[in-house]
């Protein structure tokens, strides 16, 4: 069902983002089928009627949790490094925002209810795969072909480079947290220090990889 085209004011759109918020709260929680309209009505106040209005039906609803992720997930990406830092400085910052996109309790969630979703809205799927994972890379690989033009590393294939970054910070922190509670080895329980020496031998691997010489 399509949502009816009503005017938008300031309250109604106070009213459609507390429903939005709301929705995301009680799909993560119970996931997409299990979830009912009543739940994101008594979270988020309001009615029925105006929950129609503004999204049609749970379908709707689910999309613009999603298109929200989504946005809030393009947002993020304006504080990707672009400066003119020493390389090893700004791939760590790219690789500390990867993981806090990749592993909030929010992403993780995301995730999953995406991946059990995906085949009842794969555009929505699509969606976030190119606003978030694809975007950082592309940004990365952009970086690196900057970096080789410039001498400053060595770059012969910048697409390549950029997604074994991108699996060489990601490792196996991810899957853990998808697949196991919280544990000493989950990367959420170590401490800042811990996390920025990882991420220092993972940019030291790579930049040092770049480095090498061809094996003659």
């Amino acid at each position: 069902m399509q949502a009816a085209q009503i005017p938008v004011t300031p309250r109604g759109q106070a009213r459609r983002t507390a429903m939005i918020q709301a929705a995301k709260a009680v799909f993560l929680e119970h996931g997409y089928e299990r979830t009912t309209l009543d739940m994101v009505i008594d979270q988020a106040g309001g009615s029925r009627r105006t929950l129609y209005e503004c999204f049609g039906d749970k379908a709707g609803l689910f999309r613009a949790v999603i298109e929200l992720h989504t946005h809030e997930l393009l947002e993020q990406l304006q504080a990707l490094p672009s400066s003119t830092d020493a390389p090893e400085e700004t791939l760590k910052d790219v690789a500390r925002l990867y993981l806090r996109m990749l592993l909030s309790p929010e992403a993780i969630g995301m995730y999953r209810l995406l991946v059990a979703e995906a085949p009842k809205f794969p555009e929505l799927g699509q969606a976030f795969y190119l606003a978030g994972p694809l975007s950082i890379r592309q940004h990365l690989t952009q970086y690196l072909i900057s970096q080789h033009r410039c001498g400053t590393l060595h770059v012969p294939d910048a697409t390549i480079a950029a997604r074994q970054f991108v699996g060489l910070i990601k490792s196996d922190h991810q899957l853990g947290a998808l697949l196991c509670p919280p544990t000493e080895n989950c990367l959420e329980q170590r401490s800042e220090a811990e996390i920025d020496n990882e991420i220092a031998q993972a940019v030291r691997l790579f930049i040092n990889g770049l480095q090498e010489k061809p094996v003659t």
